[in-house]
């Protein structure tokens, strides 16, 4: 499952885990860190051995065979939260794992297409309506005692972007007073392809005028044409942060 930083993905993770677990099944939920942590994590949740019979700590591999041999065994379930920032040896072997039938849960924020994320179904955290999204400011502001009049709700709104966490932090923003212009939330109309229609058009005019031998329109296609290109440069030319479409 996809979907941008603070898009609901953890708690929708926590909320599976707690499901299947009321249902009576084995589930391992891990966070990134080093391998051996995260496998010793999924060992301890599985109530595995960590250790031989002399007492001395199982070497990674011994733990991925003592994991792997039991989940052959038994129906278990991985959970896995931001699994872009795991190891890549790690999640190749959990693309093993997921070859050999072991039923996991991979969350992530732009996760690359290799290794675990092409053996698993992809399913994208759409972003919460906006009824949502402002009850979830209605009720952050009620905690923070903030009296927040309608007109205020839908200008912190667009902050947010259909982000719950970015909902959130815009009203503690606005309990701090602090005044933030823009938005951390990546959903943006890309009016690129428009761009490049208006200036195929000036271009065409151009051609149109020099056809017809009309050199208002000629002249004019000319002019728009080198007013769009230098516009075009200078736009792109901005911090990404600049060029934003709101």
């Amino acid at each position: 499952m996809v979907g941008e930083e603070g898009s609901g993905k953890s708690v929708l993770g926590n909320a599976v885990v707690e499901r299947l677990t009321d249902d009576g099944f084995l589930v391992a939920f891990v966070e990134p860190t080093t391998p051996k942590q995260m496998l010793l994590e999924i060992a301890q949740q599985f109530e595995l051995p960590t250790e031989d019979i002399e007492g001395k700590n199982l070497t990674m591999d011994k733990l991925k065979k003592a994991i792997a041999q039991f989940l052959s065994e038994n129906t278990a379930f991985i959970v896995l939260d931001d699994a872009q920032n795991c190891d890549m040896k790690f999640r190749i072997w959990l693309k093993q794992l997921r070859r050999k039938g072991v039923p996991m849960l991979v969350l992530a924020t732009d996760p690359p297409r290799s290794d675990i994320f092409i053996n698993i179904p992809r399913i994208e955290l759409k972003p919460l309506p906006e009824k949502a999204i402002r009850q979830i400011m209605k009720a952050a502001a009620q905690e923070r005692a903030i009296a927040l009049t309608s007109a205020d709700l839908s200008k912190l709104q667009e902050r947010a972007g259909g982000n719950p966490m970015l909902a959130i932090r815009a009203i503690e923003e606005e309990y701090l007073g602090l005044d933030i212009e823009g938005a951390d939330h990546r959903r943006y109309f890309d009016i690129t392809p428009l761009l490049l229609v208006v200036g195929v058009i000036f271009v065409i005019m151009r051609f149109i005028g020099l056809g017809t031998n009309d050199q208002a329109l000629y002249i004019f296609g000319g002019i728009a044409a080198a007013i769009f290109l230098g516009l075009s440069r200078l736009l792109y030319s901005l911090p990404q942060e600049e060029r934003r479409i709101r």
